[in-house]
């Protein structure tokens, strides 16, 4: 079922009557020997996410003044994947929804070891309200200039939106509830208690133990949902950090996040798996072949700009989205890919290093060991059971996936039997 930009309506929420009225207007279309599709005709599927995007995403409001930012690369087989249909979708449904929208396309291509917050996008940021983001590159986590002026600085409500391609708002993870995934989110951290044991193991060799420390915020703890804070990924993303201590063991694993992967010249999908050896907190040994070298390689280099907090094992955390994920022919790149699943709920990864950014290197590298098939304890509670999230089966997100039947969700097979 489809209808045109004109109609396309102002809430998500009201798809199932859109539905009905669509149908009347296709039947009166075809009475009068009309065709009901027209080539800007947007899919019902991408009206429901981009209505989630905009309202549980965004909470964008009426008046509001909200920049669109895209990178040109992404257009011609560069690594910041988008496309004009899109951004034009989520223009439109920006001023359906009384917002005035502003869409900057930005020419600045990636450059090892000098990644940038571009003076054209800061500008731009500068005269608005909102800003929704679609770059690959352009993010808080790795470039600590845009996370200050995000996050300290200017304090604008900042949405990651992943979902860039008109394909990728067809896909189930773009069209799952916002605020289901969010209660996801919130529900798994509560189990994080500071001062708790904890135990990770997994079928590839796994087996890691340390102590849950308090949350890097102490004042908001583990549990905080995304509408306090300015930074918003939509679809949502993972769990806050898990601060550790005292870890000692071994994790093997065998793909890592693609943002990082470019620099250390490893795929995101490794052809041999690669052994940390942790002892008291701290990387000890990287052994495998060809990836491991590259890995090994890379935190060597990261040490002698940013120390020997480049060898820190403290933190892991996990994806909480049940959807997360698409087929070959909704998004060919294999780095986009990866950075989808990386968020998925069976998803758990650890950072290998630790180290922060400092003036002459203002970059705080997320190199990550990805596994899939964890069971996860802390304390008595059982985070992760054989790669499946406990958090899933919660009542209250239970409660939530019920408000929207119509809609993806969480798929109760993988807790039967």
């Amino acid at each position: 079922m489809t209808r045109t930009r004109r109609s396309f309506l102002a809430g998500a929420g009201m798809a199932l009557a859109g539905a009905a009225i669509c149908s009347r207007l296709q039947a009166r279309a075809l009475a009068q020997g009309l065709t009901a599709l027209t080539p800007d005709s947007i899919p019902e599927a991408a009206q429901v996410a981009v209505g989630d995007l905009l309202e549980h995403g965004a909470h964008m409001k009426a008046g509001q003044r909200i920049l669109l930012v895209a990178y040109l690369d992404g257009l011609y087989g560069g690594d910041n994947l988008v496309d004009r249909t899109a951004i034009e979708w989520i223009r439109r449904g920006v001023e359906e929804r009384g917002g005035h929208a502003e869409v900057l396309w930005v020419d600045a291509p990636a450059r090892a070891d000098h990644w940038e917050f571009p003076g054209v996008v800061r500008r731009a940021m500068d005269r608005s309200d909102l800003v929704i983001n679609h770059s690959f590159d352009l993010t808080v986590e790795e470039i600590l200039d845009f996370r200050n002026y995000v996050e300290r600085d200017h304090h604008i409500p900042m949405v990651r939106n992943f979902a860039t391609t008109a394909p990728l708002l067809c896909t189930a993870w773009a069209q799952t509830p916002q605020e289901l995934v969010s209660e996801i989110r919130v529900q798994a951290s509560k189990k994080f208690v500071p001062g708790a044991a904890w135990e990770i193991t997994d079928p590839n060799g796994t087996h890691l133990k340390g102590t849950i420390l308090p949350a890097r915020n102490p004042t908001l703890g583990y549990a905080t949902r995304r509408e306090i804070g300015n930074y918003l990924p939509w679809p949502e993303w993972v769990c806050p950090p898990i601060s550790l201590a005292r870890t000692s063991g071994s994790i093997t694993f065998d793909r890592t996040l693609s943002w990082w992967s470019r620099y250390v010249g490893v795929p995101p999908y490794f052809e041999h798996p690669v052994t940390l050896t942790i002892e008291d907190a701290r990387i000890v040994r990287i052994e495998g072949k060809e990836e491991a070298d590259a890995i090994r390689r890379y935190v060597e280099y990261l040490a002698g700009r940013l120390g020997p907090e480049a060898y820190n094992f403290d933190t892991l955390h996990f994806g909480v989205h049940p959807q997360a994920h698409a087929a070959i022919q909704q998004c060919p790149s294999i780095l986009y890919r990866r950075l989808i699943e990386h968020s998925d709920s069976h998803n758990l990864h650890v950072h290998v290093g630790s180290a922060k950014g400092k003036p002459d290197y203002p970059y705080w590298p997320h190199i990550t060991g990805d596994i899939r098939q964890a069971t996860f304890t802390i304390g008595d509670a059982t985070i992760y059971e054989n790669g499946r999230l406990t958090a899933l089966r919660d009542t209250a997100v239970m409660a939530i996936a019920a408000k929207y039947p119509q809609r993806p969700g969480v798929d109760p097979a993988p807790f039967e039997g």
